[in-house]
């Protein structure tokens, strides 16, 4: 369940960049992996793992499996349905 009062912090928003990276393009997005939230938005990995257990918490992404972080909803957004 999506935490919809959960507000997320500068970093949190950073990764989360990462996350909806190219959904407004058509490309593949959603999915990320420590390493590529790393790289792409200059946090160390530590800081990574320890901003994603909020989100994860919020229910605002997900872990499907060790190591890879899936996007699941973002509740400021409209929703389409």
């Amino acid at each position: 369940m999506v935490n919809e009062d959960f507000e997320p912090s500068d970093r949190q928003e950073q990764l989360l960049d990462v996350l909806k990276d190219g959904r407004s393009d058509g490309e593949p997005w959603g999915y990320a992996t420590v390493k590529r939230f790393s790289e792409d938005s200059g946090l160390r990995k530590q800081y990574v793992s320890r901003e994603m257990d909020g989100l994860l918490g919020a229910g605002w992404v997900e872990k499907p499996y060790r190591g890879l972080y899936r996007f699941v909803a973002d509740p400021r957004e409209a929703s389409d349905e």
